[in-house]
């Protein structure tokens, strides 16, 4: 069953409480604990990308890509601006802070024209 909010794609190796927050708010959740595949399909709204040692740098551009709008988490300061449909934040930000954010950009997701590939 779809949730009322969207769905959240989580992309992290440890961020469980996170996932929690999120399905607490109304989103469904798909947590994957790995980088996605080449074949990594997913139907949902947005996407967390927590960057770490486990997940790379290919992991946002490449949803991006595919027309999901990315929220990603980094280990550093965010090394160049955001844009609209790829969200740039440090790993500092506090998790209530961050489910705001994928709360705006969920909201503009499903606002959005589609996208057509």
């Amino acid at each position: 069953m779809a949730a009322e909010r969207g769905k959240i794609l989580v992309v992290a190796a440890r961020q469980p409480d996170f996932a929690e927050l999120l399905e607490k708010d109304g989103f469904e959740v798909e947590l994957r604990t790995r980088p996605l595949g080449d074949a990594g399909e997913t139907d949902a709204d947005v996407a967390v990308i927590f960057r770490g040692r486990l997940i790379g740098r290919s992991q946002a551009p490449a949803l991006v890509e595919r027309g999901i709008p990315v929220v990603e988490v980094m280990t550093v300061e965010p090394p160049s601006v955001s844009t609209a449909d790829w969200v740039r934040l440090s790993n500092r930000v506090a998790k209530a802070d961050l489910a705001q954010v994928v709360h705006a950009v969920t909201a503009w997701a499903r606002a959005r024209p589609p996208v057509h590939a």
